[in-house]
């Protein structure tokens, strides 16, 4: 048993440690901005421009269609963009997309910005929630703030500065014709290949190599193939987990679980509940990394705890779940290291999940077996006068335990008892037993040899 946890804990520690190998790319990326922007989208965003950056990518597309998101996740993007050593992108598409708000911002802030025909930006007058509702922004500091901000990205990619102002105080909106005729964007595609071929030759403003002298100073699309960016398992999760709501639930009932937990008897409410709150921080913007790890170890804590304390899987199952969720975070199967198929991540995932869930199938499997020999009435007609052996002192008159065919028996003797000393059932009153010394059988005899006499 203790060597199969062993072996367990190796296998989780292995699978987020071991240097894969790398795929082979260079196509353009295309990663998909289609809801609230997010500390989820962050990381989304991330690691795309680090696979695209360890594949020699000529470029990134970010596709747009959202109705915005977090101030300081948007900025944050920002931030990745501009220092990002591939170019970026940004497509507002298909027709029938917008990208307002948060979205308007880092549309701006693409090296290379198109729109399909039929779509929308503007709109970014931030907004707060407040108990009548989402209510505009108008609190002087803030709006010049972002104007100011805005302004420079425009400056930075030298497009229209005045459109700032217009975005975010008067909430215009645009279409693509409009956009590129106020020189908002530099063309309108209909597809991401037409975006490649308008892209190709572009050479990025001056004050743009400047800013970010890593980009090259002219896209080089000639030939380029599109292929879609694989969200990593971790990050999909995380995007779940993250979502306020999700997040809020699990914070929630994670506390009313540790409470319940610490009232009652037993270990399985509270354990629940520290699962919960770990994953519910993360909505609030914590790593995924930081996350994955806490739960690596909170798993082999709680496995060693089985060990220890046979807690009839209590501690193990949650131990097996915190070790899963923590090796669906930490897999190596997202970029740099990785740039691979959906299939093959989860041929990947699924490799490295199976050493647990294995191990949590053997585990319930043995608690059953375990609660199965409980629930087995004995017969106890055949007790009396059978052998059983002392698992403690048993002093006269007192009470300790013996073991009777694997079960664990209270037992009494009017007699010292040593541990480990084999005994005899004499008589059972409920359910203790009362028990006294084996007889020792007496020694053979020798029979006197035939014509001998006795003296």
């Amino acid at each position: 048993m203790r060597a199969l946890l062993v072996a367990l804990v190796g296998l989780a520690l292995l699978a987020v440690c071991v240097p894969p190998a790398r795929a082979q790319g260079g196509a353009v990326l295309v990663i998909h901005l289609d809801s609230e922007i997010t500390s989820a989208t962050v990381q989304y965003v991330e690691a795309a421009i680090n696979a695209a950056e360890s594949d020699g990518s000529p470029a990134l597309v970010v596709r747009f269609d959202t109705p915005g998101g977090g101030l300081a996740e948007t900025q944050e993007i920002q931030r990745l963009f501009l220092a990002s050593r591939v170019p970026i992108l940004g497509w507002v598409g298909p027709s029938g997309a917008n990208s307002w708000s948060a979205g308007t911002f880092l549309l701006e802030s693409t090296d290379y910005a198109a729109m399909a025909p039929y779509t929308v930006i503007g709109s970014a007058q931030p907004v707060e929630l407040t108990p009548t509702g989402f209510q505009p922004v108008t609190d002087a500091k803030i709006i010049n703030a972002l104007v100011a901000s805005l302004t420079e990205t425009l400056s930075i990619h030298q497009r229209n500065q005045s459109l700032a102002s217009s975005f975010i105080v008067n909430n215009v909106n645009l279409n693509a014709d409009q956009a590129l005729a106020d020189t908002a964007i530099e063309g309108v595609a209909s597809s991401t290949s037409e975006l490649l071929q308008k892209a190709d030759g572009f050479t990025l403003p001056a004050n743009l190599t400047r800013a970010s002298p890593a980009k090259p100073a002219r896209l080089n699309l000639a030939g380029a193939t599109l292929a879609d960016f694989n969200r990593p398992a971790g990050v999909a999760l995380y995007a779940v987990l993250s979502n306020p709501i999700v997040s809020g639930l699990l914070l929630l009932l994670g506390i009313y679980a540790i409470i319940f937990g610490l009232s009652a008897p037993g270990h399985g409410a509270e354990i629940a509940g520290i699962i919960m709150v770990i994953l519910g921080v993360l909505g609030f913007g914590l790593s995924v990394n930081v996350v994955g790890i806490a739960l690596l170890v909170l798993g082999i804590i709680l496995l060693i705890l089985e060990v220890k304390t046979h807690s009839f899987a209590v501690f193990g199952t949650s131990g097996i779940i915190c070790i899963i969720l923590g090796t669906i975070f930490l897999a190596p199967v997202g970029p740099p290291q990785f740039l691979i198929s959906r299939d093959t991540q989860l041929v990947i995932l699924a490799a490295l999940l199976t050493p647990s869930t294995a191990f949590g199938v053997f585990l319930l499997f043995a608690v059953y077996k375990v609660l199965e020999v409980r629930r087995r009435k004995p017969v106890t007609g055949k007790l009396v006068g059978e052998d059983a052996e002392a698992v403690d002192p048993i002093p006269p008159n007192g009470r300790g335990y013996v073991r009777f065919q694997g079960e664990l028996w209270q037992a009494t003797a009017s007699e010292a008892i040593e541990k480990g000393e084999r005994v005899t059932i004499a008589a059972k009153e409920g359910v203790v037993l009362t028990v006294e010394k084996k007889a020792v059988p007496p020694s053979p005899m020798t029979p006197p040899v035939e014509g001998s006499q006795a003296t």
